[in-house]
């Protein structure tokens, strides 16, 4: 299938299954990204060391996130 036919058939998905699509699409070019790969140990290194959100943060980010209708 050629980009056209792609663009065409994506244009005709709702828009939740666009939103799934271009986050699938935005994971999958992470993958082989070595300075994303990086990052991402750098940010579990860091939780691991206690060094992660603490709670009032994320029951914030979480209040957030309702209000935003997620």
């Amino acid at each position: 299938m050629g980009i056209v036919k792609l663009k065409r058939a994506v244009d005709a998905l709702p828009i939740d299954e666009r939103l799934e699509l271009a986050e699938y699409i935005r994971q999958s070019s992470r993958v082989d990204d070595p300075s994303w790969q990086a990052e991402i140990g750098r940010r579990l290194d860091a939780c691991l060391a206690g060094k992660g959100h603490g709670e009032e943060e994320l029951l914030a980010l979480h209040d957030r996130l309702l209000a935003a209708g997620w």
